[in-house]
C-alpha cells in the first residue's frame, strides 16, 4: 500500500445499497459504479449509525455518535470547536479540501457558508443545505455576495468543477483529502430526460417488499406521484451519478493521479422508495440504513467484505491510510485490515435516530429510543427484505447479549 495517499471521498445524498446493480438490482443502471466495484473492495454489510442528513455529516467529519456531537437532527451545527478529520489531516501536512453541499453551518436556508463554520477545510467550494431545483443551484467560491450558477444540472455542473480541481490539484506536491458531496438522488429528483427514460414500468418488480399503492407527496417540492413515477425519477438520478463518477475516475487517469489515490464512495443514508409503504429515510429498514461502500486502495487486491461496517469506522479508516494520529476519543476502527487479509474482529453495528438499532452479524435488534422494548428484529440472511418480524421469538440468549452491548453503548454515548 502506498504511504500518504491522496484521498478522494465521494459521498451523494440519500443512495441505499438497495439500489444498485453492483449490490444485486439488475434493475438499475450503473455500469461505472458495478465495474469499479467489480476491481475493489466492496462492502456488503455498510451502514449508516444514523439515517439523517445532518448527523451523519457530523458523525462522518468527529468519528463520533450524533449523541456524542450533540448533532441529532437537520439543521443544526456542527460546534465550532469540535475537532474533525480536516483538522486532524491538516496537521498532517494533508491540503483539505470540500466540494458540494455542506448542510453543516446550522442554517435551514441554502446559502454562503462562513470559513468559521467549515470544519477545519481549507479549501471549501460549495453551498449549505438543498436545491429543491436541481437545475438552478447555485455554488459558492470565496465572496458570499456573488454565488455561481452550476453548469447544467446539478450534478453535472458539480462534476465540471470536481474535475477542474483535480487536475489543478495534479501539479502539487503535498498529498490532498478531497471530500464531495453530491445532492442527488435526494428528492426532488428531477434527472435528464434520458436517464429517466432507461426506466418503465419494471420498476415495480423488485424488491418483494414493495408496496405498489404507495405514495409518495410533498407541497413544498410539488411531488405528487405513485412508486412507479417516484423510482423512475430516483433511479435516473442515481444513472446520471453513475456517469459523472465516470467523468471522475478518467479524470484521475488522465492526470496521473489515479496510481497515487485512495477514491473511497459511500452515502450518507438511502431512500425507501416505496418499499414497506415508505419514502425517505429516518428507520432503520435495510433500504434507509445500508449503504454502498467501495473503496479502492492502489495496488490492493479486489475482495469483497460481508462483515457489518459503519461510518464511524471511515473516519479511523481515513487516519490509518494518511498516517495520522488518531485522537483516540473517536469510535470505530479501521477497515484496512479488512481488505488487506489481516486479523481483523466483527464488531457490533450501532445505529440511533427515533429508535435504537445494533447490528450483530445477521441479526439486526431494533426498540425504541432509550428504552429495552423490542420493536422488530430480522435475520437479514434469511429475510433480507424484512418481512417476518421476530421480536417475539428471538431466544433469549441473544436477545439478552444484544441488548446489553445496546445498554453499554448507551451509557457510553449518552451520558
Amino acid at each position: 500500500m502506498i504511504h500518504r495517499p491522496n484521498i478522494l471521498f465521494i459521498f451523494p445524498d440519500q443512495l441505499s445499497a438497495r439500489w444498485l446493480s453492483c449490490y444485486g438490482n439488475h434493475l438499475i443502471h450503473s455500469p461505472n459504479l458495478s465495474q469499479f466495484a467489480a476491481q475493489n473492495a466492496q462492502f456488503n454489510r455498510a451502514y449508516t449509525n444514523v439515517p439523517l442528513c445532518t448527523p451523519y455529516r457530523a458523525c462522518l467529519l468527529t468519528g463520533q455518535y450524533p449523541s456524542q456531537t450533540g448533532v441529532t437532527g437537520n439543521g443544526m451545527r456542527l460546534p465550532v470547536n469540535q475537532p474533525t478529520i480536516a483538522h486532524h489531516l491538516n496537521r498532517a501536512g494533508y491540503d483539505t479540501h470540500y466540494i458540494g453541499k455542506w448542510h453543516l453551518s446550522g442554517e435551514k436556508q441554502n446559502g454562503w457558508v462562513p470559513p468559521e463554520l467549515r470544519g477545519g477545510f481549507q479549501h471549501f467550494i460549495g453551498w449549505e443545505s438543498h436545491h429543491v431545483d436541481h437545475n438552478a443551484g447555485l455554488i459558492w467560491y470565496d465572496d458570499p455576495d456573488t454565488p455561481v450558477k452550476l453548469r447544467g444540472h446539478e450534478t453535472d455542473g458539480l462534476t465540471d468543477i470536481v474535475c477542474e480541481e483535480l487536475e489543478s490539484l495534479s501539479s502539487q506536491k503535498s498529498p490532498f483529502f478531497l471530500a464531495v458531496s453530491y445532492q442527488a438522488p435526494h428528492p426532488p429528483c428531477s434527472p435528464p430526460m434520458a436517464d429517466m427514460h432507461r426506466y418503465d414500468k419494471s420498476v415495480l418488480d423488485g424488491p418483494p417488499n414493495t408496496d405498489r399503492d404507495a405514495w409518495f407527496k410533498n407541497r413544498g417540492w410539488n411531488a405528487d406521484y405513485g412508486v412507479e413515477e417516484f423510482r423512475k425519477r430516483y433511479f435516473g438520478e442515481i444513472s446520471q451519478l453513475d456517469t459523472a463518477l465516470g467523468r471522475v475516475l478518467k479524470t484521475l487517469e488522465k492526470t496521473g493521479l489515479a496510481n497515487d489515490t485512495v477514491v473511497i464512495f459511500t452515502s450518507d443514508h438511502g431512500d425507501m422508495a416505496g418499499c414497506h409503504g415508505l419514502f425517505g429515510k429516518g428507520v432503520m429498514f435495510d433500504e434507509s440504513v445500508r449503504v454502498p461502500l467501495l473503496i479502492r486502495v492502489p495496488r490492493t487486491a479486489q475482495c469483497v467484505v460481508e462483515k457489518p461496517v459503519s461510518t464511524v469506522d471511515l473516519f479511523a479508516t481515513i487516519l490509518h491510510l494518511a498516517d495520522a494520529e488518531n485522537p483516540g476519543e473517536t469510535e470505530g476502527r479501521s477497515l484496512l485490515p479488512c481488505m488487506t487479509g489481516e486479523p481483523d474482529i466483527a464488531t457490533d453495528v450501532f445505529i440511533e435516530h427515533k429508535a435504537d438499532c445494533v447490528i450483530r452479524g445477521d441479526v439486526k435488534l431494533i426498540t425504541k429510543r432509550n428504552e429495552n422494548d423490542i420493536t422488530h428484529c430480522f435475520n437479514l440472511a434469511d429475510d433480507p427484505y424484512e418481512r417476518n418480524n421476530l421480536a417475539q421469538s428471538l431466544n433469549s440468549e441473544t436477545r439478552d447479549s444484544m441488548l446489553l452491548a445496546l445498554n453499554q453503548w448507551r451509557n457510553r454515548t449518552r451520558s
